[in-house]
């Protein structure tokens, strides 16, 4: 055993019994809270004293036993003698009572049995627990104890420390003898804590774990050895010590149920009280729910602190807390929290309080709990506590004893979910949108249901339920209709052309004068380009109250993100605000929003950082038909920085069913065409590009302010060697395309060069480069002067193509754009001219000087997306030479397929130093976004 701050209490013990050896006897009452060590420190005192100076009879007395007559005292007498138990046996057994006392004759015979032993040896007579003891055994001690002052007897209680014990007439009684000692114990300091860790754990570790652990035990030692043990059980099974803070584990909790169950049944209630109220609460609520009275409540409350449990009236842990409540067993809590929440309510707490019980119950017929729970949701979700929230709206509802009702308490809830994760409220959907056919919604709920549904690509069952809500909406509620019609018209352009189709014509809706503007009307003006009127009204008259859900489907369905450079200065505050209000999770629709953004200006690194975070921001199933845009994004960034096994994991994810049919479905064909194109997978790509063309035909919005889906079919048509038909949707994308467009002008422009003459490139490119430098798209820029020096140096303009190339590397390595980067370093000099940026890394020898007239002739042709079959066609040799011929270019090039071709390879000879440049300039493929 170990004692730690108790020499003071040994060497008091030792005095005394020395005292008693010479026939002055007493009697010591050891007092203190329950478990701090008082059965330790008799132990340990009577295993020193034992032996030939001193008998030691020793008794622990239990509750089970304390309606056992005389059980303590023949506890006792077990250490006894033959001749004396025999004595006191037939003492006990012929024992009678007298009006339920027992007979004096008795306990003089008892006491006679005692001191007959003290006067052949002297006795220590240790009682533990004696506040347990039964009343026939405490009056023989306490009639020994008035006999002890002349004896060589040494008489040592243990008591604890509380008033209003059974045997309080053992106090009063041995109070009133001058030798009668009384010592308290005390739990232990905090260097004490740490002089009991050390008995276990390293000294350096139970130095730093001290000043916790005191916080956590309050100095009690058998809580504090619990805490060594279940910092050593952490340690084996992590083979690693924890670097903050105690564990408190299984061994803290079986040690917490421990101390309650040496406990009165009175102080065991004022626990069990204490717990389920979990919070400290006025004395009469606790002695209410305990059934003790006030005054013996309130000096149990400090019991209970003292032995370090509870800290001014709460569990200083709440493992201790929860060790308590799990001792219940689970009826006995469930009554004891309803107790709680019905006392709770007659006093008029708070309802958060209330709701507390009610949950932790899990079950009430109390007629006032639904509302109080509701209430409480209501609070906790302005406070940030959504997950309580939750609780106590799942409870309400769980509560609600009609249909109507019901379905009210399901909105409540699916609402409260879907700010936590749109994919929580899923499981709604289905009877919310019955609900709302039925006319059993309130208020602002059967458009919210509608836009779940629009959401998750539940389209048909949204317009069923907009059509019911249309013929009967009047004054605000059809404003608010308008504004849901108006995402339907953003995310599904098919469905609302039918639907309209369908209907009688209307007057075009538009702000009026004074009106506030929905974000989705005004982001719908844009898409339809009138951005800046859009803008003009909702920066003056923008509504701050409008639903996140309709924000963030109002910004990332804009059809095409170049309009983000007009809209952003006004909706992207208010998303972001809108975000910070509904719950972190949210957060990732504004990161996907800022992914875009960065995209935009060709900060690759950033773009793809901030659609990764946004994925992992908000749950997969939560971005329901939104996922495209992220994904999207990831897509394009992981083609041009060349990690194309990313951008194949990518297109792996996940997606809706109704994708396709929303403006988001358009930007993931675009990348994956994308990537389609930079494979080597030229027809895939025209595919995917042609389908982008044909959604927007059936939504009635292609035109060349609309998504430039001709430019990506143009790309891969040259990649074909379809040059005509390129060209043809290349003028038709330029025609009626205002100047103010400059990326989608600059885009076409640099592919439309790829269909012409080679000494008509260069002007082309030319004016591409001015305008994507005006647009700010770093990586189109990069491709774009890529192209440029191509044409400069097939032109055999070597000056202007070197400027070029190094501009394009430059903008390249800027914007991360590792693909062309790469492909870029072959087709410069081995060394940079005296003068230039020292910041700029000297690059490597041309390798294409390595290969024969052939194999630069057939590696061109494959850079620019030939098959083997046309390279053979073209060159009049075979398959099977082109195949020989290629192996060697990817050996002496050192790249495994086409698609790392350098795109500087040429088919005519090298000339001044520099790599002629591929005329064709359909091997650079756009990151072009949406």
């Amino acid at each position: 055993m170990v004692l730690v701050e108790r020499e003071r209490q040994l060497s008091h013990f030792s005095d005394l019994l020395e005292n008693s050896l010479h026939g002055a006897g007493g009697v010591v009452v050891l007092r203190g809270p329950v478990a701090v060590g008082k059965t330790e420190l008799l132990h340990t005192f009577a295993e020193q004293v034992a032996g030939d100076r001193v008998r030691v009879l020793s008794a622990a007395a239990s509750p089970v036993e304390r309606h056992l007559s005389f059980g303590l005292l023949s506890q006792l007498l077990h250490g006894a003698d033959a001749t004396h138990a025999q004595r006191a046996e037939a003492v006990i057994g012929g024992g009678a009572r007298a009006a339920g006392a027992i007979d004096p004759r008795v306990l003089e015979a008892v006491s006679r049995i005692f001191l007959d032993m003290s006067a052949e040896e002297p006795l220590l007579i240790g009682v533990d627990d004696v506040y347990h003891a039964d009343a026939d055994s405490m009056q023989c001690l306490l009639f020994l104890a008035r006999r002890l002052r002349r004896s060589r007897i040494m008489l040592v209680l243990v008591d604890q420390d509380r008033s209003g014990a059974p045997h309080a007439d053992l106090r009063t009684e041995l109070s009133r003898h001058p030798y009668c000692t009384q010592i308290r114990l005390a739990p232990l300091t905090c260097d004490g804590v740490a002089e009991l860790l050390a008995h276990d754990l390293d000294a350096h570790v139970a130095h730093s774990l001290a000043s916790a652990a005191f916080a956590v035990t309050g100095g009690n030692p058998l809580l504090v050895r619990a805490l060594a043990e279940d910092w050593e059980t952490s340690t084996r099974s992590a083979r690693k010590e924890p670097t903050t803070g105690p564990v408190v584990g299984d061994r803290f909790a079986e040690r917490v149920v421990s101390v309650l169950h040496r406990l009165e049944p009175e102080a065991l209630d004022v626990a069990r009280a204490v717990a389920v109220f979990g919070e400290p609460l006025r004395t009469e609520l606790v002695a209410r729910l305990s059934g003790v009275g006030v005054i013996e409540t309130r000096a149990l409350v400090e019991l209970l602190d003292a032995s370090g449990l509870l800290h001014q009236g709460r569990y200083r842990h709440h493992a201790a807390r929860d060790a308590v409540l799990r001792d219940f067993g689970a009826p006995g809590r469930v009554a004891w929290h309803r107790r709680a929440a019905a006392l709770l309510h007659a006093e008029g707490g708070h309802s958060t309080s209330i709701a507390h019980q009610l949950i932790a119950a899990g079950e009430t017929d109390e007629p006032w709990a639904a509302a109080v729970l509701r209430d409480s949701a209501a609070s906790a979700t302005v406070g940030g506590q959504v997950d309580f929230a939750l609780d106590c709206l799942e409870l309400a509802h769980s509560l609600a004893d009609d249909e109507q009702q019901r379905a009210v308490s399901r909105a409540v809830l699916a609402e409260a979910e879907w700010r936590v994760d749109p994919a929580r409220a899923v499981r709604h959907l289905g009877q919310l949108s019955d609900a709302a056919n039925r006319g059993m919604l309130t208020g602002h709920q059967p458009l919210a249901v509608v836009e779940y549904l629009l959401w998750h690509g539940r389209v048909d069952e949204a317009a069923v339920t907009l059509d019911r809500l249309a013929r009967t909406a009047a004054g605000p509620e059809a404003a608010e209709l308008g504004a849901v019609r108006d995402c339907l018209e953003l995310c599904y352009p098919a469905r609302h052309r039918r639907a309209d189709a369908e209907a009688p014509p209307a007057a075009p809706a538009g702000p009026r004068p004074g009106s506030t503007l929905s974000l989705v009307t005004a982001v719908l003006a844009a898409v339809r380009g009138d951005a800046a009127t859009a803008g003009e009204h909702l920066w003056q008259r923008r509504r701050t109250d409008e639903p996140f859900a309709r924000l963030s489907l109002g910004l990332l369905a804009l059809a095409r993100p170049e309009r983000l450079a007009a809209v952003a200065p006004w909706c992207l505050p208010l998303l972001a605000d809108a975000a910070g209000h509904d719950g972190t999770d949210w957060q990732g629709l504004f990161t996907a929003a800022h992914a875009d953004a960065a995209l935009l200006r060709g900060d690759l690194p950033t773009a793809g950082r901030l659609a990764s975070a946004a994925l992992d921001e908000t749950s997969r199933a939560g971005w329901g038909v939104l996922a495209g845009a992220p994904i999207a994004c990831l897509l394009t960034t992981a083609v041009e920085t060349g990690r194309y096994e990313d951008a194949a994991r990518y297109l792996d994810m996940p997606t809706p069913a109704a994708l396709l049919e929303t403006p988001f479905g358009l930007r993931y064909l675009r990348a994956r065409g994308q990537y389609q194109l930079a494979v080597g997978r030229p027809y895939a790509a025209l595919s995917d590009f042609r389908t982008c063309g044909r959604l927007l035909l059936d939504w009635g919005t292609d035109g060349p302010r609309q998504m430039p889906w001709r430019i990506d079919a143009a790309q891969a048509l040259v990649r074909l060697d379809r040059r005509s038909e390129a060209r043809d949707l290349l003028e038709e994308q330029l025609d009626g395309l205002p100047v103010d467009e400059e990326r989608t002008v600059g885009r076409a422009l640099r592919h439309l060069a790829a269909t012409v003459e080679p000494h008509e490139r260069p002007g082309l490119l030319t004016d591409a480069v001015e305008a994507l430098q005006a647009a700010g798209d770093v990586v189109e820029l990069a491709h774009a002067l890529a192209d440029l020096g191509s044409a400069h140096a097939a032109s055999g303009d070597s000056r202007r193509a070197r400027q070029a190339l190094r501009r394009a590397w430059r903008a390249a390595r800027e914007c991360h754009a590792e693909r062309l980067a790469r492909s870029l370093r072959p087709g410069l000099a081995s060394t940079s001219p005296s003068g230039t940026d020292s910041a700029e890394p000297a690059l490597r020898a041309d390798p294409a000087a390595e290969l024969s007239a052939a194999e630069r002739r057939v590696g061109g042709l494959a850079a620019q997306g030939h098959s083997n079959r046309q390279i053979a066609q073209r060159l009049c040799i075979t398959v099977s030479t082109v195949e020989q011929h290629l192996t060697q270019v990817y050996r002496k090039l050192r790249v495994s397929n086409r698609t790392d071709l350098p795109v500087f390879l040429e088919t005519g000879e090298k000339e001044s130093g520099v790599a002629p440049l591929l005329a064709d300039s359909s091997s650079h493929s756009s990151p072009y976004y949406p």
